[in-house]
């Protein structure tokens, strides 16, 4: 194998490598919703939306983390818990617990509406938001779709290196074959091969 096909075919391979490390970046990033925060007014019920990608109906990994603060007396203790229901009203994920309290639960669900309702006492300062993956139900797709696309490419591209390279070869041989032997092209008597005939009433003036 020549060096310049093997330094061809490295080439091709940390390609390979490179687009499917940046898909796997893309296919891990998390997409964050506020739903309640410091500084903003509270909402007991917040509609969350997840969203498909590409049209998959995969469901999607999410992590709802809150935690709630009183108001005046940060030290005090009250209790607190929040609901997510579907569309339906059905709950598909619930939390209790008390202020002062980190909670963050991981689940998968479908795309679509939501409502995050939370119940708190008054003078109590909500801090929810819920992150979501939304390429990561197509991350395996996505990686084996990239690498047959890439490989296509590489297969493509040598097809018409090999091709243009043809072509010119063949382009030289016909230039360097003798006259005698090269198609004779008419209809231009100012061209090469085509003498002027001696009765050619463009002659050149006889001069003394």
């Amino acid at each position: 194998m020549e060096r310049k096909q093997i330094f061809n075919i490295t080439l091709w391979i940390v390609a390979l490598l490179i687009i499917n490390i940046i898909w796997a970046n893309v296919a891990s990033n998390e997409a964050s919703q506020q739903l309640n925060d410091r500084g903003f007014e509270f909402q007991d019920d917040r509609e969350v939306n997840l969203q498909a990608v590409f049209g998959s109906s995969a469901e999607l990994p999410v992590t709802i983390t809150s935690e709630f603060v009183h108001q005046d007396d940060p030290s005090r203790q009250a209790n607190v818990s929040w609901r997510l229901l579907d569309s339906s009203g059905n709950v598909v994920l619930n939390w209790a617990g008390s202020t002062n309290e980190v909670a963050s639960l991981d689940a998968e669900l479908p795309p679509g509406d939501y409502t995050l309702n939370t119940t708190v006492e008054d003078n109590i300062v909500a801090i929810q938001h819920l992150d979501v993956a939304p390429f990561a139900p197509i991350s395996t797709i996505g990686h084996v779709l990239l690498s047959l696309l890439l490989v296509a490419l590489a297969f493509t591209e040598s097809f018409v290196r090999r091709y243009l390279s043809k072509r010119i070869e063949q382009s030289g041989e016909k230039e360097n074959k003798p006259r005698e032997f090269r198609k004779a092209r008419i209809g231009m008597p100012e061209m090469e091969g085509v003498e002027e005939s001696d009765n050619s009433p463009w002659r050149d003036p006889i001069t003394l």
